[in-house]
């Protein structure tokens, strides 16, 4: 990999950071190691990644945020999930993968389970009709799609902090998800019952905390969409 940084000749500080690394192949435990890193001013968590990249320590990690894949560089920052690009560097920071997800090596966690339960929740637009055609869709929804749906960029940062969320759990399968169950129930042409949908797979469970909130990058609510979830489930069991 190379990096987009210049060669830093004349740093602001020498800053040391600590990253969790983990070789299946080698290692038995993952296990923390420290790094000195030429910090220079608002210089990122990815760039110094780069960095050791091309002082030849290759630490695994993923980040492809010009090839149109943004979220993919998510990672655990000080205790909390974050995106390496948008996280500045400070002396002393820990640096590990996003908790709660099998570990392929160093940063890079397995993230096939998205793919899974995209093709297990149906998220796509159920059709009777393909070919059906809408002359006049309500603008709240337009509004709603434009600043909160269509801005996910499902780095999974909200899963890894939600207390509730577990990849391998069939009770919640986090707060991502009922974000994109609450777009295809507004979706027009959608023909599926995703409030029942919401229902069966514990949108009940949300715990409210916001812990969603306030990791994602976007800064998006999934909870809030789970309570509105739960809201208009209730409006359909009584009949509003």
């Amino acid at each position: 990999m190379t990096a987009y940084i210049p060669e830093i000749k004349n740093p602001d500080a020498i800053y040391t950071i600590y990253i969790k690394r983990f070789n299946p192949d080698t290692d038995a435990e993952p296990h923390w190691e420290s790094y000195k890193i030429p910090h220079v001013k608002s210089m990122t968590v990815i760039e110094a990644l780069e960095y050791l990249q091309d002082q030849g320590i290759y630490i695994a990690f993923r980040a492809n945020c010009r090839e149109f894949t943004c979220g993919s560089c998510a990672m655990t920052i000080n205790g909390k999930p974050g995106l390496a690009c948008m996280t500045l560097l400070k002396d002393g920071m820990r640096i590990e993968p996003l908790r709660g997800y099998k570990v392929l090596r160093d940063l890079v966690v397995d993230t096939s389970f998205a793919g899974e339960k995209f093709r297990e929740l149906e998220l796509w637009p159920h059709l009777e009709n393909p070919e059906a055609r809408i002359e006049k869709v309500n603008m709240k929804v337009q509004e709603r799609y434009k600043n909160i749906y269509s801005r996910c960029i499902e780095c999974y940062s909200c899963l890894s902090a939600c207390p509730q969320s577990d990849p391998e759990s069939t009770v919640y399968p986090g707060p991502m998800w009922m974000l994109q169950i609450a777009r295809l129930h507004e979706h027009p042409l959608d023909t599926m019952d995703r409030l029942d949908q919401a229902d069966k797979n514990g949108v009940w469970n949300c715990a409210g905390c916001f812990e969603c909130a306030s990791v994602c990058p976007v800064k998006l609510s999934p909870g809030s969409l789970a309570s509105f979830l739960r809201r208009e489930i209730i409006k359909k069991e009584v009949g509003l």
